[in-house]
């Protein structure tokens, strides 16, 4: 993530929530959809609403990556 933190600077936020927050967290593991794989990634317009969803670990920097310019182009 670090990469594209440096890349995105100023356009993103990166918040990482550590598993053992995630896993007291189940209304919003509900919430997202990741109720089956307990945990995932969500990517957020800059008004707060969640856009883009992508549940479990099996998911790279290109699919992370796709994720965020697909946000950023609907701003």
């Amino acid at each position: 993530m670090g990469e594209l933190e440096t890349e995105y600077q100023d356009r993103v936020d990166f918040t990482i929530i550590p598993a053992e927050e995630t896993a007291r967290s189940q209304a919003a593991i509900d919430a997202y959809g990741f109720t089956a794989l307990k945990h995932g990634l969500v990517v957020f317009a800059s008004d707060g609403t969640p856009r883009v969803k992508l549940p479990g670990h099996q998911y790279g920097e290109p699919e992370i990556r796709a994720a965020i310019e697909e946000v950023l182009a609907a701003e």
